[in-house]
């Protein structure tokens, strides 16, 4: 292949098991190659994806598998800096001795909207986070919190909140951090990183508003 086409990261997100080949290419659009011609369940793509950095990209090579039924099954990166400039993870040392960390992950991406279920990228987020920290730390403690923004009735937002950090909780619970040495809990929309004015939930506001909606994963090392 002759390098990687640019496409919207945003689409890449919104890729999810059992979508139809229709869907997928609505998203992403034709696979680079593929195995065939009918009946095809493997479809490779060469995708250009910015670091952040000025104008700086990396080629990435995606991959997405269908069932007998021709439904997306599973998705695959070829290398793992690929999906963690889909889903920035901000880590942020708060002490040496004893270790601890906090990482901070965007909800929007975790999450579609007003949903507790972790999207396909949120899956490999959090499995990231995971290993980060059963590489990093010997005996960890685990505190998991969730937050939204302001719209909506404190009642919900505490709600949804608390649903998502429990969900995240799970997730690395079966990836193999020890459950009782996870806590989770929701704040709703408390202590906001952002303040955005507008009283509507209008699509500036919103995005506006992304940081406050948030999970935020800090961890400390702990005596045995």
């Amino acid at each position: 292949y002759d390098g990687g086409k640019f496409v919207d990261p945003e689409n890449i997100l919104r890729i999810q098991e059992s979508q139809t080949k229709d869907q997928v290419r609505q998203l992403i659009g034709n696979p680079h190659y593929s195995e065939g011609f009918f009946g095809v369940r493997e479809w490779n793509y060469v995708f250009n994806l910015y670091t952040g950095n000025g104008n700086e990209y990396i080629t990435c090579q995606y991959q997405v598998h269908y069932d007998d039924e021709m439904a997306l099954e599973s998705t695959r990166w070829r290398d793992a800096q690929c999906p963690a400039l889909l889903v920035p993870i901000e880590v942020e040392e708060i002490a040496a001795e004893p270790r601890e960390e906090k990482l901070t992950l965007s909800g929007d991406v975790l999450f579609d909207f007003d949903s507790d279920t972790l999207t396909l990228e949120g899956r490999r987020a959090v499995d990231l986070v995971t290993e980060t920290i059963t590489n990093d730390f010997v005996n960890p403690s685990v505190m998991i919190i969730g937050y939204t923004d302001r719209f909506g009735s404190e009642s919900y937002n505490l709600t949804l909140s608390n649903s998502r950090a429990e969900t995240v909780g799970d997730r690395m619970a079966n990836q193999g951090v020890r459950r009782s040495s996870i806590m989770t809990v929701g704040r709703g929309m408390a202590d906001p990183v952002v303040e955005c004015p507008g009283r509507s939930a209008t699509p500036g506001v919103t995005e506006c508003l992304r940081p406050n909606r948030r999970v935020e994963i800090t961890v400390t090392e702990t005596a045995r």
